[in-house]
């Protein structure tokens, strides 16, 4: 729906500008026409950018990514729309492609703040610390006094095998039992991203020492014994979590999907589920989980009217699609759950894809 949105658009954009320079297009010379060529290029890219801005600011990243992506095309250059870009990819947690948006060229990876966050961020998730520290430093350089930015600039050192520079940053902060918990927070993140999950429970459990309410971190410790399969661990840290924030959507929405999965308790999950997307009207786990209970349940008809509400959030995602298949069968509509099935089966072949 987005591609032909955007297609549409760039026609009519197009068609708009060209239209009064058709007679004339015969007499221009061929470097007017090339400069008129890159006008309409820069015109158009800049409009798309603008409507890519506005699907971002609608929390519509899925049609914003497609359209900035577009603009881009038309302008590759332009490191307003470059940097636009890679903080929406950022948003998605798409870590190499904000590299390769911003990293070819320092004029796109240092354009502004926002370039050199994402770069520091992307680089520090993905384990390249040299690009961490070198993104890290810069960014210290603009904001001196953020506390969690030197704390993870002196990680970034650490795992860089700069240890005197670490240790050095670290003896310049304060010494205090919340600064201390944050260090092992960030150590812990760290070592999260790079799948050494007991190394990363580790410096959790470090951080809820020192400071029991620190927020996220029993959400996070929640996570990591998720996939360690320790699941009476998980719940346990869940709980914790949601005592100290009640208002966490994405707590809800794991402790809904351990009483669906583990729990053998639909109506406690669904409890969750449902103050998921009452937090967060955008958390589409939360409505494949509620999806999954009405069908378990025979509600098709109710599964099928959360599956519209989720197309709106992420219409492109391969489990809607097969659910909705499994929710039309259940009516006996078996040429429409055919072609949702159908749709499923493209989007898992395109997601295996290297």
């Amino acid at each position: 729906m987005a591609d032909r949105l955007v297609q549409c658009f760039v026609l009519l954009m197009l068609g708009a500008l060209l239209w009064p320079s058709l007679s004339l297009a015969a007499q221009q010379s061929k470097p007017a026409a090339l400069s008129k060529e890159q006008d309409l290029r820069q015109t158009v890219s800049r409009a798309l950018n603008s409507l890519g801005i506005f699907y971002y600011e609608k929390q519509e990243s899925a049609k914003a990514t497609e359209i900035l992506e577009e603009a881009l095309k038309y302008n590759p250059e332009d490191a307003g729309i470059r940097v636009n870009l890679a903080m929406v990819y950022l948003g998605q947690k798409q870590f190499e492609k904000v590299i390769v948006a911003l990293g070819s060229d320092p004029s796109f990876s240092e354009h502004d703040q926002r370039s050199i966050t994402a770069m520091a961020v992307s680089n520090f998730v993905l384990g390249k610390y040299d690009q961490a520290v070198f993104y890290y430093k810069k960014l210290s350089q603009l904001l001196p006094a953020d506390q969690e930015l030197l704390l993870t600039l002196a990680v970034a050192y650490h795992f860089n095998g700069e240890t005197q520079a670490s240790q050095e940053l670290l003896k310049k902060l304060p010494q205090d039992a919340r600064t201390r918990a944050q260090y092992h927070v960030v150590l812990g993140d760290a070592y999260r991203y790079r799948s050494k999950g007991l190394e990363a429970v580790g410096e959790y459990e470090k951080a809820r020492t020192l400071v029991p309410d620190l927020p996220g971190v029993n959400y996070q410790l929640g996570v990591l014994q998720s996939e360690l399969h320790d699941y009476d661990k998980a719940v346990e840290a869940f709980q914790r979590e949601l005592s100290l924030d009640p208002n966490s959507a994405d707590t809800h929405y794991s402790l809904g999907a351990y009483y669906l999965s583990y729990g053998n308790n639909p109506e406690r999950a669904r409890q969750h589920f449902e103050r998921t997307i009452q937090l967060k009207p955008t958390h589409l786990g939360g409505y494949l989980g509620l999806m999954k209970i009405h069908i378990s349940q025979s509600r098709a008809q109710e599964a099928l009217r959360l599956a519209d509400q989720a197309t709106a959030v992420a219409g492109g995602n391969e489990e809607l699609h097969y659910l909705k298949a499994r929710a039309l069968g259940l009516l006996g509509k078996k040429e429409e759950a055919e072609q949702e099935m159908k749709t499923f089966e493209r989007l898992r072949g395109k997601s295996d894809l290297p």
